[in-house]
């Protein structure tokens, strides 16, 4: 098996941050990107560590971490023989990413989407799915009468999402995974359910 390799290629996108000095001095050549990619016990497979500024790319938690994943999108097996080798990449990247947003956090372009592991954006994107759910219910000969009318989807989706109170893209997007099983007399009392519950929580 081969050993670590560290990234030396700039950092793409905003999941990382950048690289730092590139001096010959030792503090400096231990402050390359916050990556290491070494190979699992599967044939082609390479376990791929970054540092990142925060939990879910740059919409989570804030602070130092490190996300693991793989070149084929499988989940990871590493031969125990590679264990000490994991352990030395995942050392290595955790101390840069910790020496990085020591320099860096301060100033680095956080978004300002929700972060989509909070529980509170979970429970309100849940709630107004459910309340989409019952307009759609509610207005269903209307929106069936657009959608068969119109001559495509795109045609479609601005005057059905003018019904529903939600732009055409989300529209096009909710409805096109609408289960018509779910106006049953039981899917509806479940759905009433549902959303009182969730109103009620903090």
């Amino acid at each position: 098996m081969d050993r670590v390799t560290e990234s030396r290629s700039p950092v793409v996108g905003r999941h990382y941050p950048g690289t730092m000095g590139t001096g010959q001095d030792e503090e400096a050549a231990d402050d390359g990107d916050a990556e290491a990619s070494l190979e699992t016990g599967i044939r082609d497979q390479r376990l791929n560590i970054a540092g990142w500024f925060a939990s879910h790319a740059d919409t989570g938690t804030r602070g130092p971490h490190v996300h693991l994943g793989t070149n084929d999108g499988r989940n990871p097996v590493l031969s125990t023989r590679q264990i000490p080798e994991l352990i030395a990449a995942l050392t290595l990247v955790a101390e840069r990413i910790d020496r990085l947003w020591e320099k860096d956090s301060a100033e680095y372009p956080f978004g300002d989407e929700p972060d989509d592991n909070d529980p509170a954006v979970i429970r309100q994107r849940r709630i107004a799915d459910l309340e989409l759910h019952d307009r759609v219910a509610a207005n269903l000969p209307e929106v069936l009468a657009l959608i068969t009318q119109a001559e495509s989807s795109a045609d479609a989706m601005g005057p059905v999402g003018a019904l529903l109170g939600v732009d055409d893209v989300e529209a096009l997007a909710r409805l096109s995974r609408f289960s018509l099983w779910s106006l049953t007399r039981g899917g509806q009392a479940a759905r009433t359910r549902k959303l009182a519950e969730l109103r009620q929580q903090p």
